[in-house]
């Protein structure tokens, strides 16, 4: 695995659709298709949908260009469980760091009917087609979205003090890519775990499965930061831990 690289994201970030999708050789797709009925054998609720997989980078200081073509599920879910794959799928993503006024920071732990059951991190979620405005990727309607949908919180409410890309994530465990917002509340980590619980007890009420099924918010100090890394025994998505820290130096 390379060594992760979180950095401070630049004024510019631009995500393009090619116009030419993704073709495999048909060896590489016959993995693909029998490691997928492994995995809906024992976990029914996964769907095949479309993914998008990076084809050229191009990063300076000031500006990042990504050009990304159509694959699938089935690719990125593959990419997962086989990290030194031929032809892996390697997306872009966005995520979100939540910060209350308090200064804690809130994050989930998925839900066991995911992808990755157990596993704590940032809500966010990959480029949909929804998401294109011509051949452009609008990452903030993105990112808007899976706050909505994952935490209930909408980034236009008057709760809301700023919310801007903080970081870029690259390398690390599948070289995949994250433009990492942070959506700072003018709400304490007690009003803020209190919604949670309300919006996932209206998700199981209304018959839909929570992304997450439990909230984790963590004082934003170095000693306390420390202490949930050295006692936290769930599995992490890579770059929790180096966020974490990156925010407690502050």
């Amino acid at each position: 695995m390379r060594p992760l690289i979180i950095e401070k994201a630049p004024p510019s970030i631009l995500v393009r659709l090619s116009t030419n999708p993704i073709k495999l050789p048909e060896d590489i797709r016959s993995s693909h298709n029998r490691f997928w009925n492994e995995q809906i054998s024992k976990n029914p609720a996964l769907r095949n949908g479309e993914v998008f997989t990076i084809t050229d980078i191009r990063q300076t200081p000031e500006k990042l260009e990504i050009t990304v073509a159509k694959t699938d599920y089935k690719h990125y879910l593959y990419t997962m469980h086989h990290p030194t794959c031929e032809h892996p799928c390697k997306v872009i993503y966005s995520c979100a760091s939540v910060i209350t006024k308090d200064n804690h920071i809130a994050f989930g732990k998925m839900n066991q009917m995911t992808s990755s059951p157990g596993r704590l991190q940032f809500t966010g979620g990959g480029l949909e087609e929804s998401d294109l405005r011509d051949s452009i990727f609008d990452i903030e309607e993105n990112m808007s979205r899976e706050l909505k949908e994952e935490m209930g919180l909408d980034i236009h409410s008057p709760r809301t003090r700023s919310f801007l890309p903080k970081f870029i994530k690259h390398k690390g465990s599948h070289d995949f890519w994250a433009v990492m917002y942070e959506l700072s509340l003018n709400i304490t980590a007690e009003e803020l775990h209190e919604h949670f619980l309300n919006y996932n007890q209206y998700l199981i009420e209304n018959g839909q499965q929570p992304e997450f099924d439990e909230f984790l918010l963590v004082p934003l100090e170095k000693e306390a930061v420390e202490a949930f890394l050295q006692n936290e025994r769930a599995p992490m998505v890579d770059y929790l831990a180096e966020v974490l820290l990156k925010y407690a130096e502050k």
